[in-house]
């Protein structure tokens, strides 16, 4: 029994008067009491453990914060712990230092506070407080960069502290990477510097891994080399056939060198990438691993592709300067020569050896009409460049014309480093248009004005206002008789006879404005003034009256006479061409009154024509419109190879009761009237079409030529229906010649090269028809850009013969030479026309020699199918 069990007992039921019921209950007591000290005891026990256990834990835990504490705030980064639950902060001394804060915040502050602290430190505050109150409903981590007031550059990053998913603080950790920032930008310059550098210099990267043998190439290189993007990393071999056979074998090599030895590559190469090719230097040298291992080759590749073609143009340049068929000359800005060609020295007379001495004394003597060497070389250093004519007071120059171009070169400051000196020597071409000038100004038999300056003359006196109040009067006359003399005493003496009747022309009418020969053995004579009809008849008395004298012509006496016919400008007509016109009716009708006299212009001429002249121009309407109308072409030949180049377009007119009528019996009408412009636009298209059937039938084309009348040169309608005509045939272009006679040009000079400027901007090529007979301005050839000079078929004819046409046709070639222009001689019907003209220089030959005009089946036929007909100057033609 339990010891107290028992005290108690024996204090309260003494064992004597102890009940049964007692003792028992003790004893279940006692055995209760000793369950239960068995317990008490077991929890002692556990106790004593867990106090244990706690004392231990106490111990790691605080170990484990003094293993904080001292990491927190010994730590290299700023480091801020931020606790929510308490609305408070702990930081260590780093990011009290980054942040510049007072020792007076000690280690702990509230949060706002704080962080608004903070905030003044920023070059944007509220950016950052809007940032933080914006944070707190996220649970993820972040991070940024602050820019300080001070330019100070700070590195954050943010990890929450999350409890039972609820966000209770922030861990942050800030760095100073201002110098971070600082040699990151300084990296930055260095390599945009060597970008720039590169790109300057025309280099790109590029490696070679030598584990997969593949190159790896910058985007630099890609875009200087024009390699396709996909191929930014490309198998070696493919690489290699980038480059020439034998210089592909010389690179495999000094690759296989490179790995091998380590030896560096250097090498020019020329290289075909993408179709184009490129000229380059490739450098390259092998990279080496952490052990000593070969990883890779790397190097750069330099595109020189400019400089080579620099040096090619230099080569060119160089090779132009000598070759030149013009005398070039170089000099520095003193004017010291630094280079010439054998032209100059040939152009100077000057030895190459002494070129240099002596050119400065043959150019001091230079001159033109209005300025000397002198103010030429001032005037190029003053405006850059000057061009002209010269002529020299020297005696070995004194005979020669050049035509000089000077130069100034300057640099990128503008100031002269070189002159450049280009000489023409262009002397015989001179000569050649003081020929063709006096040619075409001045008969050549006479010496008197020809038919171009007469019609020149008369044009520009029916074109002034002062006309009406000063009138002139037209004498045109016919020698009679004339063919007679020329007949019985021979050429020579007609030729003779000729000049002998323009002195006297002149002796008899010393008064005239103009005496002209109009060709064959006509005259005019233009008086100008208020004549009384008295007045006008005494003077066609006395020409007719002189020329019936006696003439003394290679010791013969011969007497002649002549008929003559008069018309009153501007009363009777107001124009060259019914001037003309009129004066020509009235000398036919004095011829039919009986020579020997004069008739005065009358309206009343007109009449026994005009019925013939209406039925002409109606049926001639009808032919345009009835398909009457056909194209003959006449081939143009080749000179030196005999090989038909072109085709002349000639219309014909088949009539149904007249049968084929030629364009001599009705293109005169034509162009008296409206109908011209009809018949030249049909002429057009129906030569476009033909081209279109022969480009059709796989016939070669070749240019055309067409014939434009005088009337329609002067209208920009001609350009509208060329542009129409391109429109529907894009072919055509380049395949079409126009042909002007040198009257229609100068019917109206100024017009007709406008006009034939705008053609030829359309592609049109553009002949000069007839050329020699004493038309054309030089000044205006000039001004017309035509392709070529068809020489007039009269000078062709007594070429093998007679020295005034075979000189005639010597200066055409040689001025049309010195022009840039083509020449056709038309009218060739002899092998010794075809010799003669081909040793002139003559391009292309056109005459009944080679063949007549034929229709186009036949052209295509003969010229143009697979086996086309060859002139040869061996064999006879049929």
């Amino acid at each position: 029994m339990h010891k107290k069990v028992e005290e108690l007992l024996q204090k309260h039921f003494p064992e004597q008067d102890r009940p049964k019921k007692v003792s028992e209950f003790a004893e279940e007591l006692t055995a209760l009491i000793e369950e239960k000290d068995d317990e008490i005891l077991l929890l002692e026990r556990s106790v004593d453990l867990a106090s244990d256990v706690i004392q231990e834990r106490d111990g790691f835990a605080i170990s484990h914060f003094e293993l904080f504490e001292e990491t927190f705030f010994s730590a290299a980064e700023g480091l801020l712990l931020v606790d929510f639950e308490n609305n408070n902060l702990i930081y260590n001394q780093v990011f009290g230092s980054i942040w510049q804060l007072p020792e007076s915040y000690g280690g702990e502050m509230s949060i706002s506070g704080f962080f608004n602290v903070l905030s003044q430190h920023l070059e944007q505050p509220q950016n950052f407080l809007n940032f933080l109150n914006q944070s707190h409903v996220h649970l993820s981590a972040f991070d940024g960069e602050l820019l300080l007031k001070d330019g100070r550059w700070i590195r954050y990053d943010v990890r929450p502290r999350i409890r039972k998913d609820t966000l209770i603080g922030r861990l942050w950790t800030v760095m100073d990477i201002t110098e971070e920032k600082r040699t990151k930008r300084s990296i930055e310059v260095i390599q945009n510097e060597l970008r720039s550098a590169h790109e300057l210099a025309k280099m790109g990267e590029w490696s070679l891994d030598l584990e997969s043998n593949h190159f790896h190439f910058s985007n630099e290189l890609i875009s200087l080399l024009g390699i396709p993007n996909e191929l930014n990393v490309c198998a070696f071999e493919s690489v290699m056939f980038w480059a020439s056979g034998e210089q592909r074998q010389k690179l495999r090599k000094k690759f296989a060198n490179c790995r091998q030895s380590g030896a560096p590559i250097s090498a020019e190469l020329q290289l075909l990438i993408e179709g184009r090719d490129y000229y380059v230097i490739l450098r390259g040298g092998i990279a080496v691993g952490v052990h000593g291992e070969v990883e890779q080759i790397f190097g750069v590749i330099q595109d020189i592709s400019d400089l080579r073609t620099s040096e090619h143009l230099v080569k060119v340049s160089s090779h132009f300067f000598q070759s030149s068929m013009q005398g070039n000359v170089l000099m520095d800005r003193q004017r010291n020569i630094l280079d010439f060609n054998e032209v100059a020295g040939e152009i100077f007379a000057l030895d190459m050896d002494v070129f240099a001495d002596q050119i400065d004394g043959r150019l001091s003597t230079a001159w033109t009409h209005d300025m000397s060497i002198h103010d030429i070389w001032r005037y190029v250093i003053e405006h850059g460049h000057w061009a002209g004519e010269v002529y020299f007071t020297n005696s070995v120059m004194q005979d020669k014309t050049l035509w000089l171009s000077l130069e100034a070169l300057r640099d990128a400051q503008g100031k002269i480093t070189n002159f450049i000196a280009i000489f023409n020597d262009i002397t015989e071409s001179k000569l050649a248009q003081e020929q063709l000038h006096q040619m075409a100004y001045f008969d050549a038999q006479t010496s008197l004005p020809n038919r171009f300056q007469f019609e020149q003359f008369l044009s520009q006196r029916l074109s002034s206002k002062t006309l009406k109040q000063h009138p002139t009067t037209l004498f045109y006359l016919d020698l009679d008789r004339f063919k007679f003399v020329n007949d019985s005493l021979g050429h020579h003496a007609g030729d003779r006879l000729l000049c002998l009747v323009g002195d006297r022309l002149k002796e008899t009418v010393p008064n005239a404005d103009l005496v002209a020969r109009q060709g064959g053995d006509e005259f005019v004579v233009l008086v100008s003034g208020v004549l009384s009809k008295d007045e006008k008849i005494a003077i066609g008395e006395n020409i007719i009256t002189a020329l019936t004298k006696m003439f003394l012509v290679l010791t013969n006496k011969v007497y002649i006479g002549a008929s003559m016919g008069i018309v009153s400008l501007p009363d009777d007509a107001d124009d060259l061409v019914t001037a003309m016109r009129y004066a020509d009716i009235s000398l036919y009708e004095a011829k039919k009154s009986g020579k020997g006299c004069f008739v005065f212009w009358q309206r009343s001429f007109l009449k026994d024509s005009t019925p013939e002249r209406m039925r002409i121009e109606s049926e001639l309407r009808d032919a345009i419109d009835g398909n009457q109308l056909l194209m003959h072409y006449q081939p143009k030949i080749d000179a030196e190879t005999g090989q038909v180049t072109g085709l002349e377009a000639l219309v014909r007119w088949n009539h149904p009761r007249h049968g084929l009528i030629y364009p001599d019996s009705f293109i005169s009408i034509a162009e008296e009237s409206n109908i011209i412009l009809e018949l030249d636009r049909w002429v057009i298209n129906a030569v476009a079409y033909q081209q279109k059937i022969w480009k059709e039938m796989g016939l070669p084309l070749m240019t055309v030529s067409v014939n434009i009348s005088a009337s329609h040169i002067t209208r920009m309608e001609l350009v509208t229906i060329f542009e129409e005509l391109f429109q529907r045939y894009p072919f055509l272009p380049h395949c079409i010649d126009v042909e002007l006679t040198e009257t229609a040009i100068m019917a109206n000079p100024d017009r007709a090269t406008e006009v034939l400027n705008c053609l030829l901007a359309l592609g049109v090529k553009a002949s000069v028809d007839d050329f020699g007979s004493g038309y054309t301005s030089l000044g205006y050839l000039k001004k017309l850009n035509a392709n070529t000079l068809k020489i007039d078929r009269s000078f062709i004819d007594g070429i093998t013969a007679d020295d005034y046409d075979r000189d005639v046709a010597r200066a055409i070639i040689a001025l049309a030479t010195s022009m840039s222009m083509d020449v056709v001689a038309e009218g060739v019907e002899t092998m010794e026309q075809w010799d003669l003209l081909r040793s002139f220089g003559c391009q292309y030959l056109q005459g009944y020699y080679f063949s007549r005009p034929k229709s186009a089946a036949e052209i295509a036929e003969i010229y143009l199918g697979a086996d086309p007909l060859k002139f040869d100057r061996n064999l006879p033609t049929t």
